[in-house]
């Protein structure tokens, strides 16, 4: 079995698993390395007054053969980043993906709101993948509706009574699956995500193998 890892900060060790690894840019990026498949943007946290130097450079590497998404970008209402940076930024890297015709991997925290705005405007051709899905039904809904991909990570482990109702609900032609920052394997998040589908981890990986290549055009 091969296991998709659609959002982390690390590649990994095992042989089983391929990793689309994020990469943050900001204005003071000088140089570019990665040993795989990857995704280039600027997180919200990285957000300055000087945001669109960080923009240059990510749209310089947005062609790089693998670079197969922008991102992680998005919107975070719990930092301290100034929010209308934050926004034309998003709206900027949203932009870009769909210049390059590449997919957006996005952050979005207490800004689904805004998030949904900028979809409608945007109106995207290129998929959205919500990484680090971690709320409730209803607004999985609203995303999924819109046409976004939802990505869930090791919360699922935790087994919230809300976040396993968007889990189940989540059509599987539009699920991925992700560690972020956790330091724990992919396939425990499988292992978990199958158990409360009700399949097999076989059938998952299968499923999580399409998507990825949907998605990232793989």
């Amino acid at each position: 079995m091969t296991y998709f890892d659609a959002h982390s900060h690390r590649r990994s060790a095992d042989s089983a698993t391929t990793t689309l690894v994020s990469i943050r840019i900001t204005a003071s990026t000088e140089v570019f390395e990665t040993d795989g498949i990857c995704t280039v943007g600027l997180h919200p946290w990285d957000v300055t007054s000087d945001w669109r130097d960080a923009a240059d450079i990510t749209e310089d590497l947005a062609q790089e053969e693998l670079v197969l998404a922008i991102g992680e970008v998005g919107i975070d209402r719990a930092c301290d980043a100034l929010w209308q940076h934050q926004v034309d930024a998003f709206e900027y890297m949203a932009d870009l993906a769909e210049r390059v015709s590449k997919p957006l991997v996005i952050h979005c925290v207490k800004a689904h709101d805004e998030l949904l705005r900028v979809h409608k405007f945007i109106n995207p051709a290129q998929p959205w993948m919500l990484h680090g899905f971690v709320k409730g039904a209803d607004l999985a809904k609203q995303c999924l509706d819109a046409g976004m991909y939802v990505s869930f990570g090791a919360a699922v482990l935790k087994e919230s009574a809300s976040l396993i109702d968007a889990l189940k609900m989540c059509p599987a032609d539009r699920l991925l699956l992700e560690t972020d920052v956790d330091e724990i394997p992919i396939h425990e998040v499988y292992a978990a995500v199958a158990n409360v589908r009700g399949i097999t981890t076989e059938e998952l990986c299968a499923i999580q193998q399409q998507n990825f290549e949907t998605v990232f055009k793989r």
